[in-house]
């Protein structure tokens, strides 16, 4: 079993004392640390916005029109905190706590995300205090963060062990894929049955979801549908055989929470998007124009009997032809080492790469968190 090794060592040490008052940080004008609220939404969208990845085709990830409700959506227990200076935001961060298996057990986990700095802020920001303030008011069991894989300066500066400081230990390496509903996979789907699921499927889908998921370290806690986001049974579809579920998953619109805009396009592919209908026609991704949100929707909680590669392969392949007229585009996100990724490999694509780290917050939070396989974990894009 490939366990996640504790590693409380420290290489600095801070005698940090803090109370439930906002703390100021250097060349803040006292300003300092703060609960964000529904008017710091427009500020924090220009931090975020701010960085996009990088490349021919650069994606922006946003979460339009405020960001602050959009974490909102995710879960009400969500905590959005900003560092102010003059009056302005100049930091931000985010925390999403929800219910998850670790270690076939439920857990609390919570996603930490949007830690950003405005960048033309040259304060020094006081990311303890932030840390320190989210962790105390979601009081979670594990914490977890997704990083870019080129942005190794902020990976190496959060791996950085220091005391009463949380850091980051790498999980797995996640690859999230863009993929045209024009693709085609070949399977051999002699003797399944696909479907759009319903209310009568409902109870049968639960338990499969609750069965399958149950072993797959940061699956979500499913006890109804209801409990993720405003999943519906009608948003899945389901694979069967001989009448009983083989595979299922959710097609699921998130665009009232979160986007991705194509920020710019250039190079091949800008020359590509002149013959958009004949790339599209291959499988390829048609190209939208530029500072246009992409239609898609995400695929999610993805789950086959077995974790069986070839009931993946077959469930993708159904639902591309099944999709073909409803989306453009599916967004899939899965680490090297699921089975979906040699299925997803298959597929033409636009990917990237990230890392999923858990964020050890022992020294703000006294816990230890439990170990988990890092080799078996089910972390669902839709969620990041």
């Amino acid at each position: 079993m490939n366990n996640r090794k504790q590693n409380n060592e420290t290489d600095e040490k801070t005698d940090n004392k803090m109370d439930n008052k906002p703390v100021s940080c250097p060349g803040c004008n006292n300003d300092g640390y703060y609960p964000a609220a529904k008017e710091d939404g427009e500020e924090i969208l220009k931090i975020m916005e701010e960085d996009a990845a990088p490349g021919d085709i650069s994606l922006l990830y946003t979460r339009r029109d405020n960001p602050y409700t959009s974490f909102l959506m995710e879960n009400k227990d969500a905590q959005v905190g900003v560092i102010k200076k003059n009056g302005r935001v100049v930091a931000t961060i985010a925390a999403i706590p929800r219910n998850m298996y670790i270690g076939g057990v439920s857990k609390r986990v919570c996603y930490v995300t949007n830690m950003k700095r405005l960048k033309s802020c040259d304060a020094a920001i006081n990311w303890y205090k932030m840390f320190e303030d989210m962790c105390r008011k979601v009081d979670c069991d594990v914490y977890y963060c997704s990083l870019i894989e080129d942005n190794t300066d902020v990976r190496r500066m959060l791996a950085k062990k220091r005391r009463f400081m949380p850091y980051t230990t790498p999980i797995c390496t996640y690859k999230t894929y863009i993929i045209s509903t024009k693709a085609r996979l070949g399977a051999d789907c002699a003797g399944y049955e696909f479907t759009r699921a319903g209310k009568a499927d409902e109870a049968d889908l639960l338990d499969f979801i609750k069965r399958c998921g149950r072993d797959r370290n940061f699956f979500p806690v499913f006890e109804r549908l209801s409990d993720v986001g405003d999943i519906k049974a009608e948003d899945f579809y389901v694979l069967k055989r001989s009448g009983v579920i083989t595979a299922a998953g959710a097609v699921w619109d998130r665009r009232n929470v979160k986007q991705y805009v194509l920020n710019r396009c250039r190079g091949i592919y800008a020359l590509l998007r002149f013959i958009n209908p004949v790339i599209s026609a291959l499988g390829y991704i048609k190209l939208p124009k530029d500072d246009t949100v992409v239609d898609l929707a995400f695929l999610s909680f993805l789950l086959s009997e077995d974790g069986d590669e070839e009931k993946y392969r077959i469930f993708i392949s159904l639902l591309l032809r099944e999709m073909s007229d409803k989306y453009p585009m599916l967004v899939i996100g899965t680490d090297i080492n699921n089975p979906k990724y040699r299925v997803l490999e298959k597929i033409r694509s636009i990917s990237f790469k990230t890392e999923i780290n858990e964020v050890i917050m022992t020294g703000i939070d006294g816990k230890v968190p439990p170990s988990f396989d890092i080799g078996n974990v089910e972390v669902e894009c839709a969620l990041l």
